[in-house]
């Protein structure tokens, strides 16, 4: 198993004094990792939503150390099997931020937080009466309500297929779903999230992941506790752990683990929850910077 000093590296602005403890001592202490769970969007992924060859060479770094490779991510569990295909990975995805994890070969369930169908539909309603738009990802795929703008802006954002589109959301039956998104203007959602956020407290976990994204997970379903069930399954604990992402959804993932490792680029939150911080340069090798920093700390 690959080993590293507990000290770890920080890259990039100076860090605040939570980082501190970074500090080299007579006995140095080691920690073996065995699992690195990975962010897709702004993390694994480039711009053009793809992986970088750099990134696809770092990922092959981690398992030829012995580290087995989660990709965890807000989008469909589908739309994240190309990616885990891509890698010729064998382990479970974690989709939905945590909502789901699953592991793709077997179909088997690790673990499914659901947000009930009664609070989707409020949710839709709610969405609807402040002039929102919204998606919904449920068991059966993703629906989203009538508009041109939001499937053109789906379909570049994730270059996966095309959700389906409800003209009215009385016209489906909605069961239940992982995951509830609100879309619109960034000063809406902004406003929007300081008030459910206190109105939907220890019910629903609200987060948002772009500045026109509002975001819904049953509460307590995130990356951190999607990662808390797998790793329980296979019995690897929770300082082997290394996480490396980017974004606001990323934060208790990155937070949790042994070490987490955020992008250069990536949003205050997310930095501030880190424990390390990749090396500047393009973005679409940040992962396989930060993978080279932690593997050279040997």
């Amino acid at each position: 198993m690959f080993q590293i000093q507990a000290s770890g590296k920080i890259s990039g602005k100076k860090a605040p004094h939570k980082r501190s403890g970074f500090k080299k001592t007579t006995k140095e202490v080691r920690t073996v990792y065995k699992l690195a769970a990975i962010d897709l969007d702004g993390t694994l992924l480039n711009s053009c939503r793809r992986i970088s060859d750099e990134n696809k060479a770092a990922v092959a770094k981690l398992r030829a150390n012995n580290i087995e490779v989660v990709l965890a991510s807000g989008r469909k569990h589908e739309d994240i099997l190309r990616f885990h295909q891509q890698l010729e990975l064998e382990s479970a995805i974690l989709s939905c931020h945590g909502a789901l994890v699953k592991d793709p070969i077997t179909g088997e369930v690790i673990s499914n937080r659901f947000i009930a169908r009664e609070v989707v539909m409020h949710l839709i309603q709610e969405a609807v009466e402040n002039e929102l738009s919204w998606v919904v990802y449920d068991q059966r795929g993703v629906h989203l309500c009538p508009s041109e703008y939001w499937l053109s802006e789906y379909i570049r954002r994730t270059c996966f297929d095309r959700p389906n589109i409800c003209n009215s959301f009385e016209d489906y039956v909605f069961t239940h779903a992982e995951k509830v998104n609100w879309m619109g203007d960034e000063e809406i959602i902004r406003r929007e999230f300081r008030r459910v956020h206190d109105m939907f407290a220890g019910e629903l976990t609200t987060v948002i992941t772009d500045p026109d994204h509002l975001e819904f997970t049953v509460h307590g379903a995130d990356k951190a506790s999607g990662l808390m069930d797998l790793t329980e399954r296979l019995g690897i604990c929770q300082h082997e752990v290394l996480a490396f992402g980017d974004s606001n959804n990323d934060v208790t993932m990155l937070s949790w683990a042994g070490l987490g490792v955020a992008m250069n680029h990536g949003t205050r939150q997310a930095r501030l929850a880190a424990k390390m911080i990749s090396a500047p340069g393009d973005e679409g090798a940040s992962l396989a910077r930060a993978v080279d920093s932690i593997l050279q700390a040997v």
